[in-house]
């Protein structure tokens, strides 16, 4: 037999329908109803995951025809159709026709026993009785419906709509006063789903329309065609050696070599014992999925798998569990998140099947927050240098990982994972699909090619286990002038600073503040930049250090600053520009960085300065903020990279305490060459002579300013040898290159 299924808003309206149709067509017809939200219905709205699941009660009939009122009944029961096996799917057909006469003629159709075509032809034709009986009503004066906006976007990232993407979506939708929805082909997911919008499966380079209605619909479909089209800040890459199948897979670069940890996890069973309390239960898994949230965060992975953790799919799929079935608040949370594993497991795309293992491990957390545990999985690390043997790292694990780990050998694992990527942006060499048998005492390993020695002699745990180490020198050397040429670091995290600290740097030449906020879509808070630049510049306490304020924009993507697309965002806003559009945020980022400067020879400097203008008014704020804390102004310098600025520097430097060029940026704007454009590498020289020639120039108008180089052509010899003699006495550069700099001026020294 045929069966029935009504997906309503109301349970109310779907109950009724239920009674009227079994007067009409009998006990005997199967049909379920699927409606309301919330965990025991009573709210309007529709559930995705309902609503599969009565697909899946009715999966025994030969087909089934789905009844449904209005709005997002029709979304939500796409959704579930295209969650559903692909068997399921061929019995699943869902009527255009009108709820209630529709489902009472559908019902009184299959009870009879007709044919499909039959029944969903009875079904549209339900309203033919009641018009023909009460004619053509008149037509009604046009009533103003909310506008709906929609935005085409072709998602700019190559893994497509994935965990990161999605999170960032609905974080930046639910800004919005809108409803939002997203289509993919014949897919439409809710905007506020994590789960909804990765099970859509729109890989990279795929059209996706946005729809929106509400006060804010043309702002936020637009704020969101432009996210989805920006693609994330490149994480690490995989080594590029391949792996044989069966054999280690590269994961992370480098060699290392240690003591074998074998690492292993205490995960009780689920308990299976009905909930005695189903009010409290729920309470308790409320409590536990929010203190697991608020221990995730720090990089966009991990906050991307705090937004699975609230995305009301789940959550609504647990709170049901418990209120409708009666389970444990472990049993609830298992099953809800076993659910949304296998809709990322069904999906064609690789690289979104292996999100599947991102659900799981957020479920932990929640499962140890459940036990009374902390929301990091409990290994008992050793105290002793170590490579650790591992059933598949988790993305949190990684971010936490001891500094007496050397190495990662995961069992499992994949270059793809986001594991993964975290161990490579902490220069952590790692391996996966390890096979280790019988486990071995100590071992080495080279995380680039997999090659794995298990029990090495000395001589090779020696050799494996060195890492290179920058030797210091004077951080500074007199030149035949009789001036003094000072070597600074360029530093993005604290790994950095501690490298240039060790190799004898003068002082951070270059702070990167946007490199601890690249794809941030909540803003941070002055406690949370203060702590993260303290814990950059930290190795330079006493020394003078250089803060570049936030130089967002182009191809540094911040997203809680909300910068509009641009079709040249290279010349668009970033910078000082972006800063000074965004005040209030502007104002809390000195602060921040004035508390992080406290015992250190503080000085900030502004990106992507054109004017004294610019200059003037951001040390009116500065001043203003110094004045309420009772502090002296720190000295404000402009960062060259505008050739207007370097031009007519004589106009920009009585704003200025100092200055630094910038000769990435300024390089690709005078010779008019985008720095990321490979055709077009042989411009990429900041030693061009047109180049060199703005530098002496600055040096000129500057007088008795200071000048430095931060952009990379400071640490390249043969640049840094016409820098210096164009006029420039202080080079900043990264730490690796300091040693063989401060060696050729040591050995050639230059000035006259």
């Amino acid at each position: 037999m045929i069966g029935l299924l009504l997906v309503s808003h109301s349970a109310g309206l779907a109950a009724a329908t239920e009674i009227l149709v079994r007067q009409m067509a009998g006990a005997a017809l199967p049909l379920h109803c699927a409606a309301g939200a919330g965990e025991d219905g009573s709210a309007l709205g529709t559930d995705a995951s309902l609503i599969l699941a009565r697909m899946e009660a009715l999966q025994d009939c030969e087909a089934i025809v789905v009844l449904m009122d209005i709005g997002s009944a029709i979304l939500s029961t796409e959704l579930a159709r295209d969650m559903a096996t692909e068997a399921l799917q061929a019995k699943i057909h869902l009527s255009p026709a009108p709820f209630v006469e529709g489902a009472l003629a559908a019902g009184v159709a299959a009870a009879a026993g007709l044919p499909l075509a039959r029944v969903l032809a009875e079904a549209a034709a339900g309203l033919t009785q009641k018009q023909s009986g009460l004619g053509p009503a008149p037509a009604p004066a046009a009533l103003e419906q909310p506008p709906t906006v929609m935005r085409e976007a072709v998602i700019a990232d190559p893994h497509g709509l994935h965990l990161r993407p999605a999170a960032a979506f609905v974080q930046r939708a639910a800004g919005f006063a809108a409803e939002i929805n997203l289509r993919h082909g014949k897919r439409t997911a809710r905007g506020d789903s994590l789960m909804a919008l990765v099970a859509l499966g729109a890989g990279g380079g795929a059209l996706v329309i946005i729809e929106a209605s509400g006060r804010q619909a043309e702002a936020a479909a637009t704020a969101l065609a432009a996210l989805l089209e920006t693609p994330l800040a490149a994480a690490p890459q995989a080594p590029a050696s391949p792996s044989t199948p069966g054999s280690p897979a590269p994961i992370s670069p480098g060699q290392a070599a240690g003591i074998l940890f074998v690492a292993e996890r205490h995960r009780p069973a689920i308990p299976s014992h009905p909930a005695p309390d189903r009010d409290a239960a729920r309470r308790r898994l409320d409590a536990a999925i929010a203190t697991a949230a608020s221990g995730l965060g720090g990089t966009d992975i991990l906050q991307a798998q705090a937004a699975l953790l609230t995305d009301p799919a789940i959550a609504q799929a647990a709170h049901r569990h418990i209120a409708q079935d009666g389970l444990n608040e472990f049993a609830a949370w298992h099953q809800a998140i076993e659910a949304a594993a296998a809709i990322y497991a069904g999906l064609e795309n690789p690289y979104l099947r292996e999100r599947a293992r991102d659900v799981r491990e957020v479920g932990e957390l929640v499962q140890r927050q459940l036990r009374g545990a902390t929301a990091a999985p409990a290994i008992e690390w050793p105290a002793e240098p170590i490579i650790v043997l591992i059933d598949e790292l988790t993305a949190a694990e990684a971010a936490g990982l001891p500094p007496q780990v050397l190495g990662v050998l995961d069992r499992g694992g994949s270059a793809s994972s986001h594991a993964a990527i975290l161990l490579r942006a902490a220069g952590i060499p790692a391996l996966g699909s390890v096979t280790l048998d019988p486990i071995p005492a100590r071992i080495a390993f080279d995380g680039a090619t997999g090659a794995i020695h298990t029990d090495p002699d000395d001589a090779v745990m020696k050799a494996m286990g060195t890492r290179p180490v920058i030797e210091a020198g004077a951080p500074a050397v007199m030149l035949t002038d009789g001036s003094m040429l000072e070597f600074w670091a360029n530093v993005s995290s604290p790994r950095d600073a501690t490298a240039a600290h060790q190799a004898g740097a003068y002082g951070i030449g270059l702070a990167r503040t946007e490199i601890l906020f690249l794809e941030r879509h909540d803003e941070p808070g002055i406690d949370e930049q203060a702590a993260r630049i303290a814990a950059m510049i930290a190795p330079f306490a006493g020394r003078p250090v250089v803060v570049r304020a936030l130089d967002a924009g182009a191809d540094k993507p911040v997203p809680f600053l909300g910068l509009a697309r641009e079709s040249n965002p290279a010349l668009g806003v970033r910078g000082i520009r972006a800063l000074l559009r965004r005040p209030a945020f502007f104002a809390a980022h000195l602060r921040a960085i004035l508390r992080a400067g406290a015992g250190h020879d503080l000085r900030i400097m502004i990106p992507m300065v054109t004017g004294p203008g610019e200059m003037q008014e951001t040390r009116s704020i500065l001043a203003d903020i110094c004045q309420e804390w009772g502090l002296p102004p720190p000295p404000l310098g402009a960062m060259i990279e505008v050739p207007a600025a370097a031009i007519r520097l004589r106009d920009l430097a009585p704003a200025c305490d100092f200055i630094s060029i910038g000769t990435n940026d300024l390089t690709q704007y005078v010779l008019a060459a985008e720095r990321g454009n490979q055709a077009l590498s042989d411009f990429a020289d900041a030693a061009h002579p047109a180049i060199l020639d703005l530098c002496a120039g600055i040096v000129a108008q500057a007088g008795a300013i200071p000048v430095s180089v931060c952009g990379e052509a400071a640490g390249e010899p043969r640049t840094a040898e016409l820098l210096v003699a164009a006029g420039i006495r202080r080079l900043s550069m990264g730490a690796a290159r300091l040693p063989d700099i401060r060696a050729r001026f040591s050995a050639r020294p230059m000035g006259d």
